[in-house]
């Protein structure tokens, strides 16, 4: 079975590869449509899959129910 490790390093893999801006933001769709985890060439974007990840989790806390 996949770890999230694995997940998390293979994303980072084809970050690194740099195809576009070999940075990411994770943020929600501008469009309502749910939210996304890309390339992105904005000044929020980071060369880190964890950071977009931890920067989104730090600006955006989900309340327990």
């Amino acid at each position: 079975m996949t770890t999230d490790k694995e997940r998390l390093d293979f994303l980072q893999k084809l970050t690194d590869r740099k195809r576009f801006t070999g940075k990411v933001i994770l943020r929600e769709s501008w469009t309502g449509r749910g939210w996304r985890l890309h390339e992105h060439n904005g000044t929020d974007a980071v060369s880190s899959v964890r950071d977009a990840i931890d920067n989104f989790m730090d600006n955006n806390p989900i309340e327990e129910t």
